[in-house]
């Protein structure tokens, strides 16, 4: 790897780390994909956002 490549795989690096911070501090969820081939497919979600906290779980009817 030259000089050259490495610095623009960091600096693509540190660009990401800071995006997915900034989505993370904004409520949204981010999911990592798997391998490198599959950054393009990144997830960014509001939708897992939790806006209110969770329902308590509902009782359970007794058993005879």
């Amino acid at each position: 790897m030259t000089g050259a490549t490495e610095q623009r795989v960091r600096e693509a690096a540190a660009a990401l780390h800071d995006a997915i911070t900034d989505a993370r501090s904004e409520g949204l969820t981010v999911t990592w994909p798997r391998t490198v081939d599959d950054l393009p497919s990144i997830a960014v979600s509001e939708t897992a956002k939790a806006k209110t906290a969770p329902a308590t779980e509902a009782a359970k009817p007794k058993v005879k």
